[in-house]
């Protein structure tokens, strides 16, 4: 599927569509007298890196004296009083990503408004009775570009608006823009005590952002007029045209902010003339051009990857008022997701465009919601939340083939890695580098202040590495790449040596150390703090993996932190299974508190970790599902599908189908479910669901990471026939096949370079064939009779 319509008007923000560059987003909202375009710019951030630390911080001697303190009281059996301890070690609270501006194109209402996004060529179009509407986001050009044509002479209204302070508006009878101060501080909402927004903090230098739109049109400008400040509906830009049959709006934002990490620069007025020279440049071209080369970027990307479900013979590529599907699906016998397999279909294809329209070279990650947020104080602050919901968006770009969409991701860690050095030695004592549970676009890798199950989590830098590793497990690590990733490994790696003691047995464990973010009951109340938790021993056995071969990989072979890591590597405890037959996620003897709990983080080794899971791992791996429940909220559900499907189950894969959608019903705590414009829930809307979602269904199609590559592993058979081509499995083999009644028919590979060239063992089942790829050759094999022909490059 590729085209998303609604017979209808948006009702609200999460009603409707995205459009977006990586830098530059906008939430396309139909109303039946026009659209509002509400703007994000991916820099607009409160604060700045003095954030962080604008309260002061702990010395090493203070820190070494709470965890030492910390580690007494835990090892006396008062956990609850050693997180007190720790406290001493914590920072406030990371920054939020921001909305910018609200531009709206009214006109005369109508009865009959009809809206489509087209995730193929990421266009938006509205129409209002005869009037139309059309809106991309550019990158090549890096502008929103929105054509409005009319059959008839028509009045228009073009009112633009910004929740921020503003420091200027106006329009000069061409362009309007927008010059916008931002917060210099916002608190996150679980922080009750402090002031929502600060507009002013002693030493905090905020960024400064810029809207410039310019208006070409065939009609008459009747009224134009700024109104400075007062109320938020008074600080806009209000421009009215008379006799409009075309008028196009292009629009660019810039911003003061000058690189992850990094103070902003002071001038907004350089902002507004780097978004007007954007502006005048595409104000040169034609539409016609503007569109062609928007499209063709996009596709570049997006045609990648198919997937077809259903009877491939059936050309539909559109699918129609999907909300009312998902509620149809929830309200039928049995609430089966997998009758509606086109459904699946275009979900996954909603997740690959919302990464690539996220997160894109030159931008920065993709947000808890992406790039998209219309609030000013965000759930989470709209942050990076490390313990899983930053990798998590992330998990797809390997097997999609995606990459560049990596790349901004790899900027933060590198600013990490550089900022969270003396966190390392401050807090720990330790060498390398660390980070915790959450960050923002001014790299704060402090704890962050609150319940320990979530603040004293310092294996943030660990996770990232094992995410941006992926790219060297799905083949598309160049030698640039590898210069870059070693050395945020082995300052990763060389800060978790140091973490780690050996224990009564000799096994190497961690403190402090928690799983992130359960509980386990004590006698003092529920706990978090742990020796050695199931997730740190996971991260930390994959992490040293990873730096042994990156050493190897990058000529590091004689490296001190390898070598450390490569003995370490053997003297931490496996993963542990307990009498009752799940892993354990804490101490011996820790009983859960909450069993139900939505984080899976004991499992990581499990999925998106590569540990060899023999028949007792797996059976572990799934009771431990079993005790944590299907139901859960939108990230987990697509995590436990992505680990069903690690564990070739596809009838557990596919009964998950139905919590994860579904219509989210008010704000049910931890309940997942689809938004009207399919964004998936926590609730509130995360983006993680939808990508988690994309990720598990590549896994449950293609496996490569036990070294021969496995089709169908965890795809469910009630879903029918279906195709795909372009996944890329480890370490780097590109497969396309299709398949009939769960069984495969005809499979092409092709190695992503010479390096994964070679004979290869394909499986389905109980079936393998033993395949020799070549060089810049595609292999087509026929299933069933086991022919095989090789391809010219480019050739089917």
């Amino acid at each position: 599927m590729r085209t998303i319509r609604y017979r209808r008007a948006s009702e609200d923000w999460l009603d409707g569509l995205p459009l977006g560059n990586g830098r530059t987003g906008a939430m396309v909202v139909t109303g039946d007298d026009g659209v509002r375009l509400q703007l994000n710019d991916g820099t607009a951030w409160s604060g700045s890196p003095a954030s962080e630390h604008r309260r002061g911080q702990a010395d090493a001697v203070d820190a070494a004296a709470a965890r030492a303190e910390a580690r007494r009281l835990f090892d006396s059996g008062q956990a609850v009083a050693a997180e007190v301890a720790l406290q001493t070690l914590q920072a406030r609270y990371a920054q939020a990503y921001l909305p910018l501006a609200d531009v709206q194109i009214r006109h005369a209402p109508s009865v009959e408004v009809e809206r489509m996004l087209d995730l193929e060529d990421a266009v938006h179009t509205a129409t209002a009775g005869a009037v139309r509407h059309e809106t991309f986001v550019s990158t090549p050009d890096g502008v929103l570009v929105h054509q409005f044509v009319s059959p008839k002479p028509t009045d228009v209204t073009v009112v633009a608006t910004s929740p921020l302070r503003p420091l200027a508006h106006g329009w000069d009878g061409h362009r309007l823009q927008l010059l916008l101060a931002l917060p210099a501080d916002v608190a996150p909402g679980h922080e009750p005590f402090e002031p929502a927004i600060r507009w002013h903090v002693d030493g905090v230098v905020p960024v400064q952002a810029a809207v410039v739109a310019g208006v070409v049109h065939d009609g008459v400008v009747e009224v134009a007029d700024a109104a400075e400040g007062g109320p938020v509906e008074n600080r806009r830009v209000r421009v009215r045209f008379s006799s409009v049959r075309r008028l196009r709006l292009v629009l660019a934002t810039a911003t003061t902010f000058t690189a992850v990490g990094r103070e902003p620069h002071l001038d907004v007025q350089a902002a507004a003339e780097q978004a007007g020279s954007v502006v005048t440049a595409a104000l040169a071209c034609d539409a016609g051009t503007l569109r062609a080369r928007h499209v063709a970027a996009h596709r570049e990307l997006f045609d990648r990857v198919g997937l077809r479900l259903g009877p491939q013979d059936d050309p539909a590529a559109e699918i129609v008022d999907p909300d009312q599907r998902v509620a149809a699906l929830a309200a039928g016998s049995g609430a089966d997701a997998t009758a509606d397999p086109p459904l699946l279909e275009t979900l996954f294809d909603y997740g690959r465009y919302l990464l690539i329209s996220s997160s894109r070279p030159g931008g920065l990650p993709a947000t808890l919601q992406g790039l998209w947020n219309e609030q000013m104080q965000p759930p989470w602050s709209s942050a990076y939340t490390l313990n899983i919901n930053t990798e998590m968006n992330y998990w797809a770009a390997g097997p999609l083939g995606l990459p560049e969409t990596e790349d901004p991701l790899l900027e933060l860690v590198e600013a990490l890695a550089e900022n969270g050095e003396s966190t390392a030695a401050r807090l720990y004592g330790a060498r390398g580098w660390t980070a915790h549970h959450n960050t923002d676009a001014w790299v704060f890798t402090s704890p962050t202040s609150g319940d320990a199950a979530w603040s004293q989590w310092p294996m943030g830098g660990a996770w990232l590495v094992c995410q941006l590793d992926r790219r060297r497990r799905f083949g598309a690590a160049d030698a640039q790449w590898l210069r870059r990733i070693w050395p945020l490994a082995r300052g990763a790696a060389a800060f978790v040596l140091d973490l780690l003691e050996p224990d009564d047995d000799g096994h190497l464990v961690s403190f402090p150390s928690t799983s992130p973010e359960n509980h386990y009951a004590t006698p003092g109340g529920p706990a978090a703090i742990t020796v050695g938790s199931g997730m740190d021993r996971a991260l930390a056995a994959e992490l040293f993996s990873i730096v042994v071969a990156l050493s190897e990989d990058s000529g590091q072979d004689g490296d001190p932190v390898a070598a450390e890591a490569r003995q370490a590597r053997a003297r931490l405890r496996p993963p542990v299974i307990d009498p009752d037959g799940t892993l354990r996620e804490w101490h011996a003897g820790a009983q859960q508190a909450e069993p139900e709990h939505r984080h899976l983080s004991h499992l990581v080794f499990a999925y998106p970790g590569t540990a060899e899971l023999d028949d007792e791992l797996a059976a572990a791996v799934g009771r431990t599902l079993d005790a944590r429940g299907d139901d859960s909220t939108g990230w987990s559900l697509a995590w436990k599908l992505a680990l069903r499907a690690r564990l070739r189950e596809p009838a557990r894969f596919a009964s998950l189908l139905r919590y994860l959608i579904r219509p989210v019903t008010g704000q049910a705590a931890h309940a997942g479910g689809l938004y009207p414009n399919l964004f998936a829930a926590h609730p509130p809307f995360q983006i993680d669901g939808n990508l988690g979602y994309t990720a598990a269904v590549c896994e449950a199609l293609v496996q490569g990471h036990r070294g021969h590559i496995d089709l169908l592993p965890g795809w469910p058979e009630d879903l029918g026939d279906g195709s795909v081509r372009g996944l890329i499995a480890e370490p780097g083999i590109t497969v396309g096949f299709d398949w009939r009644d769960g069984i495969p028919v005809t499979v092409t590979l092709r190695a992503l370079s010479a390096r994964q060239a070679g004979p290869r063992v394909v499986r389905h089942r109980g079936t393998s064939r033993n395949i020799e790829i070549p060089e810049n050759r595609h292999v087509t094999v026929e299933w069933s009779s086991a022919g095989v022909h090789t391809c010219k490059q480019g050739d089917r």
